[in-house]
């Protein structure tokens, strides 16, 4: 009882630090003084808030503030960050500028030029910036030397929005009016008459060949900053609008005002829209990997973070380096085994996974053509419904550098009923283990007679030749004896041929990570890197493209590897692929046994083999007999199912006695 006060109070305790509504969407929020400004890092693990005077360092999981940046005297009107995430620049009413060492959290430079409250600021490259002031004044200043590099008064009506780029700085307020500077030289480029209205933000994308910018009338309009031609124009509205945010997809934007929207930049179509907000949206800011939109209300005395991980916006790690000739490398892991680009299947539909490595990031990733999501570490799934015969499958990625990889594969979809399966031309290869002598761990007695048992067993009984048997014992049998030779037999075993594993030894389960494990004869205790994760294994077998694979393990078995299905006869399950694990018990001890004999799990294993007098038996019956047999002689509970997401299809392993 006592621990479900604690729970209770500790889940009270996290919705009223984050101040979490019961609203769709809305992942939590984080108390402040009222703010003006919302900046994301690069790395996607932190947010820069803008709290009055101070900056609050918000980490994008938890909510919680991990830093407080100190020093302006009066409350901060914008913020910046550098592109590598090393610097962040804020502005403020009391007519300064500062940069600061994010990893220290001390000020880098203070920059006091400007005689009237400074509004906003940017990062033109790591070592200058630009800033602006009521005073309508544009500033570029050296941050490595504090100097103030240029001035300029190219505004005669109040200027309220700045964005630069290692190329350009554009500057616009009231009148409607941008004014476009080479950001090198400080030259005049071009001259803008883009509203009849006040120009309230600027955002250049990503690569600085788009000029984006939002005035008071409502509408968002796209420029070429070069020639200052109008490249596009939508209405969004949400009245003033109040910020641009560019994702760092270079693809997305994010467009405050009396509601939050976001919009598709290449298509300028809105794809979501926030209007559960209690005041004005004056900042908003997208994550990185495109899960979270962060934003600030006016008055409001929270930033809100917002759930949009339904846009499936790409995640980017870094921004454009023009340097960066390499593609992106396609890995596919389901289905496994695709030799000579082509790979059978026997369902309906298909499960395609893999994961994506790319140094500065991905922007798209396409499958037949459609849009699929890629996540925040690589991985990506896509379930493709497959015709009889030939089903053609390309795949199209692209880096946030523009570099594109092309992976081509077919995958032929079989009839359902498997004709070419034929059980007489399958190799049964056979993988035993098992360990008695352990070093650190108690011995055991009779895992090594269990294991030759089984050998010998379906040796004697059933189809299994000798030469496709490997036994591993005792002094043999470290993890990565154990791992190599498992191994092995993603090259070693063909499509059309069944594989049974058995393992008798110690094992662990360990609750605070949910995961099981084999314990090797070199394992230490409570050292659980020196084990064989469940995780492991499946990933094995995963990649083991047999027709049909058995796992049998006599030791404490992690039953999350385990899905609950119901299968047919023995007269037709042979023909779908299939990926079953007889495990001796739950997540409890088992038995060794007396002192040479089996163990309770193994003997019932092995009677049964014994005593059938089938010429077939499928897998299922084995199972269900074992579960009840030890079940009558012993305390523990043997399972018995198919396996999840390692390559099962519906079928069964079947057992085929020798012709005596």
């Amino acid at each position: 009882m006592l621990k479900k006060y604690i729970i209770l109070l500790v889940l009270i305790t996290f919705y009223l630090a984050h101040d979490l509504p019961a609203q769709s969407g809305l992942k939590f929020g984080v108390k402040i003084k009222p703010g003006n400004a919302v900046e994301s890092f690069p790395d996607n693990k932190y947010t820069a808030i803008a709290s009055g005077k101070n900056i609050a360092m918000v980490n994008n999981v938890s909510g919680v503030v991990s830093k407080t940046f100190q020093g302006h005297l009066s409350s901060i009107s914008d913020l910046d960050i550098s592109e590598d995430g090393s610097l962040l620049l804020s502005t403020s009413n009391d007519k300064s500028v500062i940069i600061w060492d994010v990893k220290s959290g001390a000020k880098k430079q203070q920059f006091r030029g400007h005689r009237k409250p400074v509004l906003k600021g940017a990062f033109i490259s790591s070592t200058k910036v630009a800033s602006i002031s009521s005073g309508n004044i544009l500033k570029i200043w050296d941050i490595d030397t504090g100097n103030e590099l240029h001035t300029f008064s190219d505004h005669t009506k109040k200027v309220y929005s700045l964005a630069a780029t290692g190329k350009y700085i554009a500057t616009g307020g009231s009148g409607g009016k941008i004014v476009i500077r080479n950001s090198v030289s400080g030259e005049i480029i071009n001259q803008i008459s883009a509203s009849s209205d006040i120009i309230r933000s600027l955002t250049f994308d990503i690569k600085g060949e788009q000029l984006i910018s939002g005035s008071d009338d409502g509408f968002i309009k796209i420029w070429n900053p070069e020639n200052g031609e109008l490249i596009g124009e939508l209405s969004v509205r949400i009245g003033k609008i109040r910020n641009i945010s560019m994702a760092f997809d270079n693809k997305h934007i994010a467009v405050s005002g009396q509601s939050c929207n976001i919009y598709d930049l290449s298509t300028l179509e809105l794809i979501k829209k926030i209007d559960k907000v209690s005041s004005v949206v004056l900042d908003a800011s997208l994550s990185p990997d495109g899960q979270s939109l962060f934003f600030l209300e006016e008055f409001s005395p929270k930033a809100r973070i917002w759930d949009v991980s339904d846009l499936n916006i790409a995640y980017v790690v870094k921004l454009k380096d023009g340097a960066d000739k390499t593609p992106p490398q396609i890995f596919v892991s389901s289905p496994a085994k695709i030799i000579d680009n082509r790979v059978v299947h026997y369902q309906d539909f298909i499960a395609i996974r893999g994961s994506i490595i790319d140094d500065y990031g991905v922007r798209q990733l396409k499958v037949n053509g459609v849009n699929t999501p890629v996540r925040q570490n690589g991985n990506f799934v896509i379930n493709l419904p497959l015709a009889m015969g030939d089903n053609y499958v390309t795949m199209e990625v692209t880096d946030i550098n523009d570099n594109t990889s092309l992976k081509k594969f077919i995958i032929n979809r079989k009839n359902m009923d498997g004709e070419e399966y034929d059980p007489s031309e399958a190799k049964n290869y056979l993988l035993v283990i098992g360990i008695n002598k352990y070093e650190h761990w108690p011995q055991l007695y009779n895992a090594v007679k269990d294991a030759n048992d089984v050998v010998n067993t379906l040796l004697s009984l059933y189809n299994f030749e000798f030469s496709d048997i490997t036994l591993i014992t005792d002094e043999t049998a470290t993890r990565s004896n154990i791992y190599k030779t498992l191994r092995e037999f993603v090259n070693l075993v063909g499509p059309k041929d069944n594989l049974l594993i058995y393992y008798s030894g110690h094992g662990y389960f360990d609750e605070l990570l949910n995961e099981g494990y084999w314990v090797p004869i070199d394992a230490k205790l409570n050292s659980t890197g020196d084990y064989l994760s469940n995780s492991d294994i499946s990933k094995i077998i995963a990649n083991i493209n047999s027709q049909h694979t058995f796992l049998v393990a006599d030791a404490c078995f992690s039953g999350s590897l385990f899905s609950v299905q119901n299968r047919g006869y023995a007269d037709n399950v042979e023909k779908y692929k299939s990926r079953w694990a007889l495990a001796s018990g739950r997540l409890e001890a088992v038995s060794d046994g007396e002192i040479g004999t089996n163990s309770p799990f193994t003997r019932a294993f092995i009677n049964y083999l014994k005593e059938n007098e089938k010429s077939k038996v499928a897998v299922s019956e084995l199972v269900q007999y074992v579960k009840m047999q030890v079940a009558e002689v012993s305390d523990q509970t043997p399972i018995g199912n198919p396996l999840r997401g390692v390559g099962d299809e519906g079928g069964e392993y079947i057992f085929y006695k020798k012709e005596q």
